[in-house]
């Protein structure tokens, strides 16, 4: 897994800053795709994919241990549909 250090190492040379630099530049980016996402707002990255925020409709489910039947609310998740320059092995 590639965290946020790794990436500001290849940032910082392909990019000529510093390391620090490079890390500020990526947690401001993410912080903004966060806060766009909670104003329901669709990030498009052309080349990447898109962020989105969608409302998962109620729907019916059976509690596994007691088979009885229950109601699940609806409720928000947050989405990532992946360009199809992104390729899957």
């Amino acid at each position: 897994m590639v965290g946020i250090s790794e990436l500001s190492k290849d940032v910082s040379k392909e990019t000529g800053t510093t390391q620090k630099q490079a890390r500020e530049v990526i947690k401001t980016f993410l912080d903004r795709i966060v806060a766009e996402a909670n104003k329901k707002n669709k990030i498009n990255l052309a080349g990447f994919g898109i962020f989105e925020r969608r409302t998962q409709k109620a729907r019916k489910a059976k509690n596994p241990q007691t088979k009885q039947e229950i109601r699940v609310p609806p409720k928000e998740k947050f989405v990532f549909r992946p360009s199809s320059k992104i390729k899957y092995k």
